[in-house]
């Protein structure tokens, strides 16, 4: 995929497949749908497991809200699945590049 579908500015001039986090699911299942959507194909059929690459409860929990209630800060995670690197944003965003 060659368009940026992204609307997030941190990812300004990237290349590939975005999406941000829908708020009732896991920043990781929103991690499996913008990779197999940049692959073309379905989630099942992704031939890997995000836990070969990172371990998805600590991608959930590494931007949810602290024990108080309190948001945190900004910043992002950038890792390897299959041929793409994904970049997750604090704000949930995910970018998945070639």
């Amino acid at each position: 995929m060659s368009e940026n579908l992204s609307e997030n500015p941190n990812d300004a001039g990237l290349t590939g497949a975005s999406r941000p986090q829908n708020e009732d699911e896991p920043l990781s299942t929103a991690v499996i749908d913008a990779v197999a959507a940049a692959a073309d194909v379905e989630p099942a059929e992704l031939g890997t497991s995000l836990y070969d690459q990172i371990d998805p409860d600590a991608l959930d929990n590494l931007f949810s809200n602290r024990h108080n209630g309190m948001p945190r800060g900004s910043g992002h995670v950038v890792f390897r699945v299959l041929d793409y690197e994904v970049t997750v944003y604090s704000d949930g965003h995910v970018v998945v590049d070639e």
